[in-house]
């Protein structure tokens, strides 16, 4: 199965966001058709978030973003394959042909992982796959594996359709005509869970900058719920990364995230926009300088920044796990430029300090 890269803003913003039980509820709430909902017990409560890896090891970082378990209505005390969906639930910032085949492989994985778990059971529990799309343009490519089939010449009759197979996703499409602002907000979801479908649909456009007072005031409740503080960092760092929004107004609201999380966001906001300065100070420079020279000086450069790089995600570390062990340590201050940037991004939402070198 094809593995991503490090995960982009988009992606990352959006495990934080929703891999939480209110938050997913609201999502499934307002994407999945009428007749799936009605067979749900969708009260957050009863709703299970799945760490990838419990599925399989080599999943972390790859294809599907979030995994939960929810109960069917009136199923208490049925067996397990019976009284569950699994719902496989994927973020996409580009349209993709094969999405629907990709998704069909990882719901394969976890079909086979529920087997390793009972290998007495004699049927599977339904696994549902999710597609949340928040690209520049609607979602085009299809949603149905039949789609995909390069059959122009055969009917799709009652002959030919049991040889055909059929699988299909649910998608969430942010930048299509269906799922405009205006329907979240009628949707009768949470303003939280609202406010974070907004972000992650207008974060990268023109108009974030005059809805952020708007979405920072309707996050505030974030800040009483447990770990409400790290989505609320993970939604101003999503913005700091891509929005238009003066850096200064989102560092100015970050003064309302709780200790630790406020002085790692604060570091890891200053480092970027350091950055930014320090890249406009370097291309206004080279470009008065002979090659060679600036060959000399960019290697310089470039260790000198990541040697400062190692030092903050080490002091964002310990901030934010205690001791590091001498192991961690010197990984960190080994890695590559990419991997700190990576790192940097990953210790607001990781859990452990495992999970950051995941």
């Amino acid at each position: 199965m094809p593995t991503q890269a490090s995960p982009n803003p988009h992606d990352a913003f959006f495990r934080q966001a929703f891999a939480h039980p209110n938050r997913i509820a609201d999502l499934l709430q307002l994407v999945l058709p009428a007749r799936l909902k009605a067979l749900l017990d969708l009260d957050p409560a009863r709703i299970r978030v799945l760490d990838p890896t419990h599925v399989d090891g080599e999943l972390r970082g790859t294809l599907s973003d979030i995994v939960v378990e929810v109960p069917r209505r009136g199923a208490r005390g049925s067996p397990r394959t019976s009284a569950i969906f699994i719902f496989a639930v994927e973020h996409q910032s580009r349209d993709e042909r094969f999405i629907v085949f990709r998704q069909l492989g990882y719901c394969v994985r976890l079909w086979e992982r529920c087997l390793r778990d009972d290998p007495t059971a004699t049927h599977l529990p339904p696994v549902v796959p999710v597609v949340v799309h928040n690209g520049d343009r609607p979602w085009r490519s299809p949603t149905r594996l039949d789609a995909l089939f390069d059959l122009p010449d055969v009917p799709r009759d009652a002959v030919s359709l049991p040889f055909i197979p059929s699988f299909e996703v649910v998608l969430a499409d942010l930048a299509g005509p269906s799922l405009t602002r205006e329907h979240l907000r009628a949707a009768g979801i949470e303003p939280v869970s609202e406010t974070l479908l907004e972000i992650l649909q207008a974060g990268a456009s023109r108009s974030a900058e005059a809805l952020f007072d708007e979405w920072a005031a309707r996050l505030e409740p974030l800040r009483r719920e447990p770990a409400g503080g790290s989505t609320f960092a993970a939604a101003l760092w999503y913005l700091l990364n891509v929005s238009e929004v003066p850096k200064p107004r989102i560092v100015a609201a970050s003064a309302a995230l709780p200790e630790p999380t406020k002085e790692l966001f604060m570091t890891g906001a200053q480092q970027l926009i350091q950055e930014g300065l320090e890249k406009g100070r370097v291309e206004g420079l080279e470009m008065g300088l002979e090659m060679g020279r600036v060959e000399g000086l960019e290697k310089g450069r470039v260790e000198g920044e990541r040697a400062a790089l190692a030092a903050m995600v080490l002091r964002q570390a310990r901030l934010r796990f205690g001791d590091v062990p001498a192991e961690a340590a010197s990984r960190i201050a080994s890695a590559s430029t990419t991997e700190l940037e990576r790192y940097i991004e990953g210790i607001l939402t990781a859990e452990r300090l495992d999970d950051l070198f995941g």
